[in-house]
């Protein structure tokens, strides 16, 4: 019974979506990214069911977005790779308004936690171990080890703690 029902699940699963996007229905599609450059996560499929919930949103439009294996992701985080120009920067460029730019990339370490409804905005790489905490707006690279909070995103503490340190 198990196995049919995962098979119907499969089957139906596209339509679904196809029906909730034809009513303007929210339907998450986890560890999927939005845009046009790679998402690449690090765990195996398994694992990242487990440490990525549904709501977090990968949005690749301008760059590409790495996530280290084992890190965490608290719900509704974002992960935005870039912005669209304004009116200064598309005239300094000759390019048109709301362009967006490529090569923003974010690359997030192994072992990092991201808290709840933080976003973290590229250009930017967070470190190995680094925490950033829930509600962060993170446009700045955050060393390894790191604990980053509110939302300016200031460091905490960046004192070099080893896993599986005694104390």
């Amino acid at each position: 019974m198990k196995h049919i029902l995962k098979k119907l699940i499969a089957l139906t699963k596209p339509w679904v979506w196809r029906i909730a996007e034809a009513y303007d229905i929210r339907v998450d599609r986890p560890r999927m990214a939005y845009g046009r450059n790679a998402l690449t996560i690090e765990d195996d499929p398994d694992e990242a069911r487990h440490h990525i919930p549904k709501t977090v949103r990968f949005n690749t439009s301008s760059g590409n977005i790495f996530v280290g294996k084992n890190t965490v992701f608290g719900d509704e985080v974002q992960i935005l790779t870039g912005k669209h120009l304004g009116i200064a920067e598309a005239n300094a460029e000759g390019l048109p308004l709301h362009f967006v730019p490529n090569g923003r990339d974010v690359h997030i370490g192994r072992n990092c936690y991201i808290g709840g409804r933080a976003i973290l905005i590229g250009p930017l790489v967070v470190g190995d171990y680094a925490m950033i905490g829930a509600g962060a707006i993170v446009t700045k690279d955050v060393p390894p080890h790191a604990f980053v909070a509110s939302p300016y995103a200031r460091t905490i503490s960046s004192e070099a703690i080893e896993p599986n340190s005694q104390t």
